[in-house]
């Protein structure tokens, strides 16, 4: 391994592998996730098989589905790498032909002889906390070639975009950040984690954090900067010492006011990694990127991360347009609350594509912190279901990949994701009966 990441044995070697096989091979179909991490894998695999001289078709998806496993099978791929999906879906996977490979993060339903998949389970590495799929996509690329270390800003975007910066880089993320800095490839400095041309639309816009009676509330936003004489004005770099301060003291007073955990509180001010290549931070590109994401953009997030200056101002206004719906539907949740059982909150989310967001913001910064939140999005004659806990929930022993798997499983669905974050699908017949199993499973988890 080129730089300085150290990897166990088995680790690396299942790298190699997978670097021989792209290497020796034809034409690879690769398919990614269409959030933030998955099209930063996807940017950075993009990349370096260009580099390489390999020929390569992508595509995005949201899901792997029936569609695009009948998709794949009609297309007759030499070789598959799906990056930020697979390792729950090891029956579809092996149902392809050809050489199939999986770079995924999400806890594996089982190892395979025909799959070879790249896994931090595998190895005994956490893929919740230091290692997503921009993660294994980054540590790929360099395996193919050294010279790919200046992709790792994407990576970093990549990890930013799947929340595994919260409390601070760790594990491989963290090694590949410290050498992305050592390479000069982003600086890192400490800073508000505020975003916007002035004071008052820093606060006013901001959806994370979100700050319960000023997120949204213009009026509000002005009256609370000008009782600390702050002018609204006023640019964020521009505010001296004494009334950063103040203003850090203020917003961390109101965060634990409205019950946010230590961690989030924590995180008001955090490392802002700057990429002097793009003239933007990776949480911005992050932020561009679900944007894009979410908003059925995929192959404009794609273009972005590959150098288009042109992308930059039409992803922009997406983000714009994104904003805008998380601030609506934040109000409307901060104003009617969510639906209550034992031990689960829920509620109805429009669209499907932002309710993992929706319900990612919600849960760390307006509901009960006591219970996970689950997010439900109506879609024809299924229910897409998004859930969201805590990092002090899972110590207290919650697995929202578990809860969901079973209890989607028990109506004929399908779930699974991480402890902290996973997802379901099921008949809408079928769901107050997966809200029940769901609520009980949960109860006995932390019980």
């Amino acid at each position: 391994m080129s730089g300085s990441v150290t990897l166990p044995g088995e680790f690396s070697e299942a790298l190699g592998h997978v670097a021989k096989a792209i290497q020796s091979n034809g034409q690879l179909r690769v398919v990614t996730h269409y959030d933030a991490d998955g099209i930063a894998a996807g940017a950075i695999i993009a990349s370096a098989l260009t580099r390489a001289g390999r020929p390569f078709h992508l595509t995005m998806a949201k899901g792997f589905d029936d569609d695009l496993t009948d998709r794949l099978s009609k297309e007759g791929n030499e070789m598959v790498l799906f990056l930020d999906m697979g390792s729950g879906q090891i029956d579809r996977l092996e149902k392809l032909e050809g050489v199939v490979i999986a770079l995924d993060h999400h806890k594996p339903a089982r190892k395979s002889r025909k799959v070879l998949q790249v896994n931090p389970h595998f190895f005994e590495i956490d893929g919740m906390t230091e290692t997503c799929a921009s993660t294994l996509s980054m540590l790929l690329s360099i395996t193919i070639d050294a010279r790919n270390w200046d992709l790792s800003p994407i990576a970093l975007a990549g990890m930013i975009g799947d929340r595994q910066h919260m409390g601070g880089m760790k594990g491989l993320n963290l090694q590949i950040l410290d050498e992305s800095a050592d390479q000069g490839y982003v600086t890192v400095q400490k800073s508000l984690n505020l975003k916007g041309p002035n004071m008052h639309k820093a606060i006013s816009e901001s959806v994370d954090p979100y700050f319960v009676g000023l997120s949204g509330r213009g009026d509000n936003a002005t009256a609370f900067l000008e009782s600390m004489k702050i002018n609204p004005e006023t640019a964020l770099g521009s505010l001296d010492e004494f009334y950063r301060r103040k203003l850090t003291s203020m917003l961390s007073l109101r965060l634990m006011g409205q019950g946010c955990r230590p961690e989030t509180v924590e995180e008001l001010v955090t490392d802002v990694l700057w990429i002097p290549s793009m003239e933007l931070s990776a949480a911005d590109l992050a932020d561009l990127l679900n944007a894009c994401g979410r908003q059925d953009h995929e192959s404009l997030g794609l273009a972005l991360c590959l150098g288009d200056r042109e992308a930059l101002a039409e992803a922009g206004d997406l983000r714009s347009e994104y904003n805008r719906k998380l601030m609506e539907r934040l109000l409307s949740i901060e104003t009617d609350g969510a639906q209550q059982k034992d031990h689960i909150q829920y509620f109805d989310a429009d669209e499907p594509s932002m309710a993992g967001a929706i319900c990612g913001l919600a849960m760390q910064y307006i509901l009960d912190q006591s219970k996970p939140t689950l997010a439900l999005s109506t879609v024809g004659d299924r229910i897409k279901v998004s859930s969201r806990g805590t990092k002090y929930l899972v110590s207290k022993g919650l697995d929202l990949a578990a809860a969901l798997k079973k209890a989607a499983g028990g109506v004929g669905g399908v779930g699974g994701g991480h402890a902290v974050a996973s997802g379901a699908t099921i008949k809408v017949d079928a769901r107050d009966k997966f809200l029940e199993s769901c609520d009980s499973i949960v109860g006995v988890q932390m019980d």
